[in-house]
């Protein structure tokens, strides 16, 4: 019968598993509820206004469009912020770049429409790169 033997030197070797730290996770956690309900907000825009007959009383067409317009920029930036989220959850430096990036586009969107909501969502960025910083070398 053969035995194995694990040399304490290769245990010692193996990196230490990385976890998100928990200030990163609740801010990651928030990005993803905000961004599912800009998507979602964008979404039943959408589908009420459509109609020319859903639309409150006064809506002209040009601003039926322009919100339109403004719901399917939303989303995609929204996409986009999703998927710096998986990246910065995985550790990688590209998830940390988009994330800031579409985080800031989104908070320009925002603000050039009159949301004062935007600075929460520039806040929360600036709250993740802070603690990201930190656990810089753990990002490839």
């Amino acid at each position: 019968m053969m035995d194995f033997q694990i040399e304490p030197s290769s245990v010692a070797s193996s990196p230490a598993p990385r976890e998100i730290p928990g200030q990163l996770k609740a801010v990651l956690g928030l990005k993803v509820l905000s961004c599912l309900a800009a998507i979602g907000i964008s979404l039943i825009a959408l589908l009420a206004w459509s109609d020319p007959a859903n639309r409150p009383v006064g809506m002209s067409s040009e601003l039926a469009h322009r919100i339109a317009n403004l719901a399917m920029l939303a989303t995609g930036v929204s996409l986009l912020e999703l998927l710096g989220v998986a990246g910065v959850w995985s550790f990688k430096r590209w998830g940390v770049y988009i994330l800031a990036g579409f985080s800031m586009l989104s908070f320009v969107i925002r603000m050039h429409n009159g949301d004062s909501f935007g600075i929460i969502s520039i806040a929360s960025t600036v709250v993740a790169g802070a603690v990201i910083a930190t656990r810089w070398k753990d990002f490839t």
